[in-house]
């Protein structure tokens, strides 16, 4: 999870509900570039080389747990992408990243564009981080990053608009929300890899995807994204595989069908890769782990009380927390 403020514009809203039904009314909506901040407002990131010794790859018997290395990623995946780029060769050497934050923190494709010399898109919604971004990547003249909020509907014109190859290497959604429907409506673009975040709250064979809403966003509670069951069968009707989930028990990592091979996992059932959440307390992972309850009760003084609201807010708009357990 990156950090996050709330929602985008009454306009967007409406007008994204509109993309979701109205074939051939692509448009993108909210994704001006903030300008860029003065040098003096932040910090330069350090700039970090990856590891002298790294672990051997065999194609066909790669154990990526035996991979997981960082030198900007949150949960080792810079460690396990070097290795799945080992044995899955890069063609257009181009990543993109949604909810990139402040594009340092925590990025799974900052080691690739410093220390590999990748292109990049790179998206974010929130006003103050995408600034950030923009002049952390200022001089890169292969990295676009920009200040966008995405939708099913706008999501391939933001690709085309940016000129993202349909043979992109490497797609990371963590957008807080609707991560599970961004992904699904991906069809003109193929990347090999994709990583998304998945809700460890819910193990598997649990089903769960947060009801679609075009403002939905985090609140700092469980009610996000979609359980690792869910993701992998969406990848699965989109002919990706399962080949790894980060050990911090937030990101799922899936490979095109036509590699999965080359990596000789034995059982990639969302059973045998799960990860338990290690971030957070009080949630509804069978650990306790995971972010605060979104519906638990606890008493003052006999008061049965919410620990959080059961929806978001945005204005006079209220959007109910509500999961689907049928996709």
């Amino acid at each position: 999870m990156k950090k996050r403020t709330g929602p985008q514009s009454a306009f967007a809203l409406l007008l994204s509900g509109l993309l979701l039904v109205l074939p051939g009314c692509e448009r993108e909506v909210a994704s001006t570039p903030t300008a860029s901040p003065s040098p003096a407002t932040f910090e330069t990131p350090e700039i970090k080389p990856e590891p002298e010794e790294k672990p051997e790859v065999e194609v066909g018997n790669v154990d990526l747990s035996e991979h997981s290395w960082s030198v900007y990623s949150q949960s080792g995946e810079d460690g396990v992408l070097d290795a799945l780029f080992r044995v899955i060769e890069p063609t257009s050497k181009y990543a993109i990243e949604f909810g990139a934050g402040d594009g340092a923190s925590g990025s799974n494709v900052r080691n690739l564009i410093l220390n590999r010399d990748w292109e990049a898109l790179l998206l974010e919604g929130d006003d103050k981080l995408a600034a950030q971004m923009a002049e952390t990547y200022k001089d890169y003249p292969k990295v676009t990053a920009k200040q966008a909020w995405v939708y099913p509907g706008n999501v391939e014109l933001l690709f085309e608009d940016n000129d993202v190859p349909e043979d992109v290497d490497l797609l990371v959604i963590d957008i807080d929300s609707n991560d599970y429907y961004i992904w699904k409506v991906i069809h003109n673009f193929r990347p090999k890899v994709v990583i998304v975040e998945y809700n460890a709250s819910f193990p598997p064979p649990e089903k769960a995807v947060v009801q679609f809403h075009p403002m939905n966003y985090w609140d700092k509670d469980d009610y996000y994204g979609a359980s690792l069951q869910s993701l992998y069968d969406l990848g699965q009707k989109k002919g990706y595989e399962l080949v790894y989930c980060t050990d911090l028990g937030n990101n799922a990592i899936f490979v095109d069908r036509k590699y999965y091979d080359r990596l000789g996992i034995e059982d990639n059932s969302p059973e045998a890769l799960y990860k338990l959440p290690k971030y957070g307390k009080s949630g509804r992972a069978p650990n306790g782990g995971g972010h605060p309850q979104m519906d638990a009760e606890y008493e003052v003084d006999g008061i049965k009380k919410r620990r959080f609201k059961d929806h978001l807010e945005w204005k006079e708009i209220k959007i109910p927390k509500k999961f689907r357990h049928d996709i």
